[in-house]
């Protein structure tokens, strides 16, 4: 994933999927895991059969009879009702009753259809079907028999009121009842007054008796209506209308589909893991990730066929490899930068340790050594020196004896002996007192100013920046800087505090040298040099890695290519800087060594 520098950019798709090509373990890791527990997870799981009754609802006799029609804007209301009435203790009570078991049993309804489905759920298929079929007849007898009871509270009730009504009109008609009995005994000649008298009170009660007789011919025709509606009760309020019939196989999911639902959720979850590892992790991948400063070239991975292998003088042992391509690259851009200006000191430098410094420093001086460069390689890493390491010779006497000691430079210089290269390599020797005194001392400046005469190219494999400052102070006495970066370990940040504090002090940071990045393509070079397949590749593989440098102890001069004039040089500015001492401690020759 390339970094941006500027916040405002923003990741393109190509950007994303090379993230997710890059981090394809923490994709491949929760998408296994959720198809494993998806597949377990369904094996596991007993078989479940599933069956649905349905039944449709009515509304309360004892309601249509004193209310009318429902009214249609409480269905759905009306419906939840319905369905509490389902899930209610009295139905659940007897479904336990009758089955001795409390079945899984859903109930939903439909307002639009006015129908309840009962879906019962059991290990195998007539359980299922039995489950559903109880509990819908016995909400459905629940129901007939509220309503049964619901008409007889309501004819009980209208029975009481009746009663009131009869009792409430004797009251009115006992004065005239009375009146009338004395008219029934009454003399002819007394029958005539008592006549216009109850003609008179029938007159005044005539209204209040009208009323009363209206209200018991009413609540009379009531009565009528639901015993009838009674009678009608055992048919009236729900009713099954389809039974639930054995299903022919298991309502589980099937395995396929739980397969592509983990598979999704786990793509879903391996990708937000790796996006979210992508941006915690804070480490170069590429040159991409690199900014404020040159790329001079990226060092690929090993393949397959360098596994195991030291890589140090991967340009000496395995040229025409990707590894050692990949240093001709950044000597050919380190001639490219010498082309605009003097460069006879190079540091190589890193911003933390294990980051490919001497490794660089080995393969880029070789490299540039093959090209017909007199270079000198030296160790200035006084802490944990490498070069003797990776040239297979002995730390000591080095450049620290000809300052602690006197021994003369030609002492100390080994040649690599390979007619292939013109290259010398000095060692550290003994470790000084203090390595950063050391490194920052006039005399110290004034002895790579003398090797600076005597080669076309002067490398030096100095200390990480960032946890000693011996770098900083070496980085002011040399011509140019190269840092070096392992992908996958050297963070952004450490990078540009190295390269900070080399610019701080004056330095010319060159470029960074990019190690172990992944390579784009199996096949490096073309096809040319190094790799290829068979039985004849195969053995000339084998006879690389077998071959190691050669590099005798012998005394040497390290005699510039062109004639005096360079000695005297380094040695009229070596007095001038650093005293009379300096050339005297060279040890040069007149002689020109052999190639």
């Amino acid at each position: 994933m390339p970094h941006q520098s500027d916040a405002d950019d923003e990741l393109e798709l190509t950007d994303y999927l090379r993230i997710l090509r890059r981090r394809w373990p923490w994709v491949l890791l929760p998408f296994l895991t959720v198809v494993g527990l998806a597949t377990a997870f369904t094996l596991r799981q007993p078989a479940r059969y599933c069956s649905t009754a349905q039944v449709l609802l009515a509304d309360s006799e004892a309601q249509v009879a004193i209310q009318g029609d429902s009214n249609v804007f409480v269905a759905s209301r009306d419906l939840a009702n319905e369905i509490n009435v389902a899930y209610s203790d009295t139905v659940r009570g007897e479904v336990i009753s009758q089955l001795r078991v409390d079945p899984d049993v859903d109930v939903t309804g439909d307002a639009d259809s006015d129908v309840l489905w009962f879906q019962g759920c059991g290990p195998t298929a007539s359980l299922a079907t039995q489950y559903a079929n109880t509990w819908a007849n016995v909400y459905v007898a629940t129901k007939q028999q509220q309503a049964a009871d619901s008409i007889s509270a309501a004819v009980g009730g209208f029975e009481v009121r009746l009663g009131e009504l009869r009792e409430r009109r004797q009251q009115i008609r006992e004065p005239l009842d009375a009146l009338e009995d004395r008219l029934a005994v009454a003399s002819v000649a007394n029958q005539a007054a008592l006549q216009v008298q109850v003609d008179r009170m029938q007159a005044d009660l005539a209204v209040e008796l009208q009323l009363v007789d209206a209200q018991l011919q009413s609540i009379a025709s009531t009565i009528t209506l639901l015993e009838l509606d009674s009678e009608l009760a055992g048919t009236g309020t729900a009713r099954v209308i389809q039974i639930a019939a054995p299903p022919s196989s298991p309502s589980n999911a099937p395995l396929s589909r739980n397969l592509v639902l983990g598979g999704v959720v786990g793509l879903i979850l391996g990708a937000a893991a790796a996006l979210l590892v992508e941006n915690l992790d804070r480490s170069i991948k590429t040159s991409d990730d690199i900014a404020g400063v040159p790329v001079l070239g990226s060092i690929p991975r090993p393949g397959r066929d360098l596994a195991g292998v030291d890589l140090s003088l991967a340009t000496m042992n395995y040229n025409g490899s990707s590894v050692a391509e990949g240093y001709q690259k950044v000597r050919t851009a380190v001639e490219f930068a010498r082309l605009g200006r003097k460069i006879t000191s190079l540091q190589v430098t890193s911003p933390d340790q294990a980051e490919g410094k001497t490794t660089t420093s080995a393969n880029l001086a070789w490299a540039m050594s093959a090209v017909d460069h007199r270079v000198v390689l030296a160790d200035v890493d006084f802490r944990r020196p490498r070069i003797h390491d990776v040239f297979g010779c002995p730390p000591e006497p080095g450049l620290s004896d000809n300052l602690l000691h006197g021994t003369p430079l030609n002492r100390l210089a080994l040649r690599v002996d390979d007619d292939r290269s013109n290259m010398v390599i000095i060692p550290t020797g003994a470790q000084p007192p203090s390595p950063g005194d050391f490194v920052a001392s006039p005399a110290f400046s004034g002895l790579l100013r003398n090797i600076e005469a005597e080669a076309d190219l002067v490398i030096l494999d100095s200390p990480p920046v960032l946890p000693v400052s011996d770098s900083l102070s070496i980085a002011r006495q040399v011509d140019a800087v190269i840092i070096t970066a392992r992908a996958g370990k050297t963070s952004r940040y450490q990078l540009t505090k190295a390269v900070e504090s080399l610019r701080a002090v004056g330095a010319d940071v060159l470029g960074v040298c990019l190690i172990g990045v992944k390579a784009e393509s199996a096949s490096y070079g073309y096809g040319y040099g190094y790799g290829g397949s068979g039985r004849g590749a195969r053995k000339r593989r084998k006879a690389r890695r077998e071959r190691t440098p050669n590099v005798p102890r012998e005394i040497i001069d390290l005699e510039p290519r062109s004639n005096g004039a360079g000695v005297a040089a380094a040695a009229d500015r070596g007095a001038r800087t650093h005293g009379d001492g300096a050339d005297a401690r060279m040890g040069v020759g007149g002689r020109r060594p052999g190639p």
